[in-house]
């Protein structure tokens, strides 16, 4: 049998053609999460013709662990299977693809635990793992023969399951887990692809399981919700909270291909959710995720578990629980349409962010201080409000001319041989400094030597020419230092004199060193905002190219394989002037965007 979906250079594919995954996370509306054991599937039936005519394309089922195998692991039941491969049949005979998420325990903050577990180990526990082989092998032969089967999930943010096991796992054991499960998988099903979807932990938090993690599977998913992000978010209509899932995005494809599993919000107005889905849908997709799952299909009136506990949780549909669309409904509508025209370009970018080795931390003794996934967002919000073109690497950043390393905390030999590397080659590096200890680059690089640490007083503010900017060193875990050049040229100094910006020549390229921990400090609600300045700035020294320029800095720009996809990320509406370089010179654009809308503006004959 022929592969349908693919994984190849970057893009997920269904027979050979690129192919965007619009879809949605669906329970019944009686049976909820008891939906394999009070089966109805006329119910499926119609639900999954009404997904399609709504434009989505794919349908998420969790399959309840202790609804597959009820009486140990020996054994798998044979009636959920049957109902397992009935409703995959079902979904694509309404046009739908199908995602199923294996191994559900952790659902809604509440554990649908098996009644034979008794607490064992999911990751070591030599019986629990021969169960779980089982139950993988024998959901892979049941849907093998399904065309529209798109991936497995090896569990839904699983790591919740036992949280302190799962922190004492080493990388290796999470690596060796997901490769030994995948391919269980593919042997059953060859060709099948499989992930792995973690909330935003698995990005940001110091965790042997994450983005960086995740070789052993096909796609790098990742769920995103704005409640609980472990950045400050002071609303769902704030400018932070639609650029949290495209981040997430953006720093999984330095390991892979992206995949957001989960993506939707709680505790909102109806508009107010219509408006958040529609500009991080759109976003996410403009920024390269491979499709996006919404969070959920319709509401639910079960009071069985977990909704009896949390009953807020049957409240999360597109549509309402009489089967009317909610707005987000018609957000979500919208990107689907669009979503081949949101298919981001793929031209290599001169500007990246360098992910080094120890970016997420990884370590929790007192000679650690912890990540810089924090200050890497706040890289991301920059560089996106000064509309510079930039991808994330994890690799060496070869050919670039302008590589970021935000409030960096941590550089291993190995990051510290592929910035030389790069910067020797004719690169720029801007690095802020997050640690003193483990990441400054050197003298040698920097032009420029740490004399010692210091109290902050006097280092409160920058100077660089005729601009300032604040600096909140107790928003930080960076200790203040003095900085002493030596061959560096100082480009901005504290208010006592100090240096506080530096530009040193390293063979055919140069190093722009700071010992504030610029990105660290935005770390607090609203301090983002002109701050873009300073990005300005480090990219026009770095001649990092700008063919688009944007009057508005909350206006998001993303080059797509056709146009350019605007997204307003503010919550008011704003007139966006885009000025973009062509060979046959300017084209100007004037756009008006309502708060958290979108656009794409087709190409111009000025561009090709």
């Amino acid at each position: 049998m022929s592969r349908t979906f693919t994984v190849e250079d970057g893009r997920l594919l269904r027979h050979g053609i690129p192919h965007v995954v619009i879809g949605a996370t669906y329970y019944p509306a009686q049976a909820g999460c008891r939906l394999w054991v009070d089966w109805d599937p006329a119910v499926l039936k119609d639900d999954f013709h009404r997904m399609a005519a709504a434009g989505l394309n794919t349908v998420r089922l969790f399959l309840f662990w202790r609804d597959a195998q009820p009486d140990g692991g020996e054994c798998v039941s044979e009636t959920t299977l049957d109902r397992l491969r009935a409703a995959v049949e079902l979904a694509g005979l309404a046009g739908l693809t199908a995602v199923v998420s294996l191994f559900t325990i952790w659902m809604n903050g509440q554990l649908l635990d098996l009644p034979w577990r008794r607490g064992r180990d999911i990751w070591r526990d030599p019986d629990m793992l021969a169960a779980e082989r089982n139950l993988a092998r024998a959901v892979a032969e049941t849907l093998r023969d399904q065309p529209g089967m798109l991936a497995y999930d090896l569990g839904d943010e699983l790591w919740h399951i036992d949280p302190d096991s799962a922190r004492s796992l080493t990388r290796a054991e999470v690596a060796g887990w997901q490769g030994t499960l995948a391919g269980v998988i593919r042997a059953a099903s060859p060709g099948a692809l499989v992930f792995q979807a973690n909330d935003p932990s698995g990005v940001f938090a110091g965790r042997p399981y994450g983005s960086d993690n995740s070789q052993e599977l096909d796609l790098v998913a990742t769920h995103g919700f704005c409640d609980w992000a472990p950045v400050p978010i002071a609303s769902t209509s704030s400018y932070e909270a639609t650029n949290l899932v495209p981040f997430l995005v953006r720093a999984s494809a330095a390991y892979g291909v992206p995949f957001v599993d989960e993506l939707g919000s709680y505790g909102v107005a109806e508009r107010t959710a219509a408006r958040y889905l529609g500009a991080a849908a759109a976003s996410a997709l403009g920024n390269g995720a491979a499709g996006l799952v919404v969070w959920s299909w319709r509401d639910v009136s079960s009071t069985a578990e977990p909704y009896l506990d949390r009953p807020s949780e049957r409240q999360t549909g597109l549509l309402r629980l009489d089967g009317s669309d909610r707005p987000a409904m018609t957000a979500v509508a919208r990107v689907a349409r669009a979503r081949t025209a949101l298919t981001p370009s793929r031209r290599p970018a001169q500007t990246t962010v360098y992910l080094p080795q120890r970016v997420r931390g990884q370590g929790s003794s007192y000679l650690d201080s912890g990540g810089s996934t924090i200050a890497t967002f706040y890289a991301y919000l920059l560089l996106k409000r000064i509309h510079v073109r930039f991808d994330f690497t994890a690799q060496a950043p070869v050919g670039r001319s302008l590589i970021v390393c935000p409030s960096v905390a941590h550089l291993t030999l190995a990051d510290l041989d592929r910035l030389r590397s790069a910067v020797a080659d004719g690169a720029t590096l801007y690095l802020s400094l997050g640690d003193h200890l483990h990441a400054f680059p050197g003298a040698d690089l920097c032009g420029a030597e740490i004399v010692d640490t210091c109290v902050p007083v006097g280092k409160e503010l920058l100077r660089w020419d005729g601009d300032t900017w604040p600096i909140d060193w107790t928003a930080t875990r960076t200790r203040a230092t003095e900085l002493a050049t030596t061959s560096a040229q100082t480009l901005a100094r504290y208010q006592d004199g100090t240096p506080a910006l530096t530009s040193n020549s390293y063979g055919a390229g140069r190093v722009l060193f700071t010992n504030a921990p610029i990105e660290a400090q935005l770390g607090r609600d609203g301090r983002v905002t002109g701050w873009e300045r300073w990005y300005d700035r480090i990219a026009g020294l770095a001649g990092s190219p700008r063919p688009v320029r944007c009057s508005s800095p909350d206006v998001e720009v993303i080059a797509l394989d056709e146009g350019m996809l605007l997204v307003n990320h503010a919550a008011s509406a704003v007139r966006a002037v885009v000025t973009v370089a062509g060979p046959g010179g300017p084209a100007l654009h004037v756009v008006h965007l309502d708060g958290k809308d979108w656009t794409v503006l087709p190409e111009t004959k000025e561009q090709r």
